[in-house]
């Protein structure tokens, strides 16, 4: 008798159609590049000045009404939603991968990530683009100029890289992570204990005050909001999953993570704040970074913690907070 086919998982289900393409950019200093706190909130900034300045098509004052969807650079970077229920803002489908120090110097090489989500990975011309003039401008306190020397797509579930750029010309990339290959990784995971590395700030809040050691509880109900708003907005899907599907699966999820025990916890909590030319002030962007384990029965969370390191957790993920790796 043939083997029936396994059921698809309640992360298969509400995450069909979502995909999120890792790309790589590295760059060689022309001076010296200084970074305060979190790169990813350089990173961000200069990249969305350069996409600004040269595609958008109304930068400057008063907007038409359908601009946003007309508009790639808008579309990518300042969605809103006037009729979304938790405001007008919602997720960007783009993450940064800030490098791993503060302070480049000139000939030494310099990697950084920026994610895409969905549908979004189709403006990697606009990114390549828009990361070579970031070169010219500069980036970081006294604006480090530097030389953009590859691009490449990444793959963190296999393991795998692929150049993308052969001098001006670009290539498609073919290594996003998808739904099924995320449940294939999922099924290699330890059923028993999981040890989470927080790379960057990850900045939690439960009923309205920040969670500043690893609660596993609330990294989850966190992560599923995440993984929601980003699933509604950017799976490429006929029809979306009803809200009440994603209520019932992050309540049982949430119970679930209650029930595990903390193995270890070797956190800390770091104080971090991203300047903005547009508010004229700093706003914190603090988080806990280092390593968190927990035991019990973790396979029904095993898929989800595998999205999260694609798609990051908590907020100011567009800057680059929240990104772990799950440790094998």
């Amino acid at each position: 008798m043939n083997a029936q086919p396994a059921l698809p998982t309640a992360a298969q289900t509400l995450m069909r159609g979502m995909s999120v393409q890792h790309l790589q950019f590295s760059i060689q200093p022309l001076e010296s590049i200084v970074f305060a706190d979190q790169p990813g909130s350089a990173l961000r900034g200069a990249l969305y000045q350069a996409l600004t300045k040269h595609f958008c098509s109304e930068p400057f004052g008063k907007v038409s009404a359908d601009h946003q969807q007309r508009c790639p650079v808008c579309w990518l970077l300042a969605m809103e939603n006037p009729n979304h229920q938790r405001g007008r803002d919602i997720p960007r489908p783009l993450t940064i991968e800030p490098p791993e120090k503060l302070t480049y110097h000139r000939g030494q090489q310099l990697v950084f990530g920026v994610s895409l989500v969905g549908q979004a990975r189709d403006l990697l011309p606009y990114l390549a683009r828009a990361v070579d003039w970031m070169g010219d401008v500069g980036v970081g306190r006294g604006r480090g100029r530097f030389r953009l020397t590859g691009i490449y797509e990444v793959n963190p579930l296999l393991d795998a890289k692929r150049l993308l750029m052969d001098g001006n010309q670009v290539f498609s990339p073919t290594l996003a992570v998808t739904a099924p290959r995320v449940a294939e990784i999922a099924d290699m995971l330890d059923v028993e204990r999981i040890t989470l590395h927080f790379l960057t700030p990850a900045r939690l809040v439960a009923d309205g005050k920040l969670v500043k050691q690893p609660d596993l509880a609330v990294l989850i109900a966190r992560l599923l909001e995440r993984c929601q708003n980003l699933a509604e907005h950017y799976a490429e899907v006929d029809e979306i999953v009803p809200p009440e599907q994603w209520k019932q699966s992050a309540l049982e999820l949430v119970e679930i993570a209650r029930g595990l025990r903390y193995a270890y916890n070797d956190t800390e909590w770091v104080e971090v704040f991203s300047g903005s030319k547009r508010q004229g002030r700093a706003t914190p962007i603090s988080g806990f970074v280092g390593s968190a384990r927990w035991e019990g029965d973790l396979a029904p969370l095993r898929a989800w913690l595998v999205w999260g390191q694609s798609l990051h957790v908590g907020k100011d993920c567009v800057k680059g907070n929240g990104w772990y790796r799950i440790v094998r």
